[in-house]
């Protein structure tokens, strides 16, 4: 620009206004280096939001999904601890009673029978297991206990076997007792839900299912079997050693029949593992592909970016000498 024909104020204050439009410039320019932002998006989508409000959108679902997947991994780990955990006790005790019942030793049988009571209050637990304060076992009422106490089911089991003639009335009471629609079991021991959790929507695609409760029949059987045992074991019921061998075996090969049925769990479970393993890759990929294309549309690109900067630090500094000119300027009083 001439500025050979302003008069001395004219010229004044149209530095002053060029210095002060370069300033602002280079601070956008500045922080669009730094953050990798545009800093007038208006400007630069010339007012249509439209596909940046669609993408804005679809990420916030996706970041709905993750943080819900997240959680579920969670819980489907414990279930899966629980399970393994539950099939080694079950397994271990199943076969030890099996075999010490098969021989003629009431030493060896009353030593394996020593740790019923121990076993049972460990299913028990394995059942409470709780991740982030819900239960894993309570289908959709996940704030509740599916269980009670060990001892509180014992006392029970202990009432039963009060009022059984025999070892043979004694565990069918007992299997009743635990078996039977609206039995003692589900009326006084089982706290959680009827209903199953289902249909958990893990993306926009898939849904998965957490059929596991407490109240299965697999997990009702394992806890019959075991309270049978503890009261045996604790002198409960008054059973003769021919017939405690036959009510243990029968126990035995229960329990190892039921740890058939938690390999099965285990296995469905893992699935869902997998399930949430994909999704969750799925998830990421399209994440990235979608926080691309917002990158083009917000993003500001460094290498132009830079260059701007670079050609209005250079109009800056020819600035400041016209100014440092006409009013004899230092660079740092100019810049402050």
């Amino acid at each position: 620009m001439n500025y050979g024909n302003l008069s001395d104020l004219g010229q004044n204050m149209m530095l002053r206004r060029q210095g002060a439009g370069l300033k602002t410039t280079l601070a956008k320019l500045t922080s669009e280096l730094t953050t990798g932002d545009k800093q007038n998006l208006t400007s630069h989508v010339r007012g249509d939001f439209g596909p940046l409000a669609g993408l804005e959108r679809s990420l916030s679902r996706l970041d709905g999904f993750a943080l819900g997947r997240s959680d579920l991994q969670l819980r489907v780990s414990g279930l899966q601890t629980s399970l393994a955990a539950m099939q080694t006790t079950v397994a271990t005790f199943g076969t030890d009673l099996t075999a010490a019942a098969s021989l003629e030793q009431p030493d060896v049988l009353d030593a394996k029978l020593a740790s019923a009571s121990g076993r049972m209050s460990q299913v028990v637990s394995f059942l409470n297991t709780q991740v982030s304060g819900q239960f894993l076992f309570s289908g959709v009422a996940t704030g509740q206990a599916p269980l009670v106490g060990s001892e509180d089911i014992m006392l029970h089991i202990n009432g039963l076997a009060a009022s059984s003639t025999d070892i043979a009335d004694f565990t069918n009471q007992v299997n009743a007792w635990f078996q039977d629609v609206g039995g003692g079991f589900e009326t006084l021991v089982y706290g959680g839900s009827d209903q199953s959790q289902s249909s958990i929507a893990i993306s926009e695609q898939h849904k998965i299912d957490l059929p596991l409760k407490a109240d299965d029949q697999t997990f009702r059987a394992i806890l019959r079997d075991l309270a049978v045992a503890t009261a045996i074991s604790e002198g409960t019921i008054a059973v003769p050693q021919d017939e405690k061998r036959n009510a243990l075996s029968e126990v035995g090969q229960g329990l190892i029949a039921s740890e058939q049925a938690l390999i099965a769990m285990q296995r469905d479970t893992g699935v869902t593992e997998n399930l949430l393993t994909e999704a969750d890759v799925a998830g990421r990929v399209e994440h990235g592909v979608l926080d691309m294309a917002r990158s083009k549309i917000t993003g500001a690109d460094p290498y132009e970016t830079a260059s701007a900067l670079e050609a209005v630090q250079y109009q800056i500094e020819t600035l400041y000498v016209l100014t440092a000119r006409t009013s004899q300027l230092r660079l740092s009083d100019y810049l402050r």
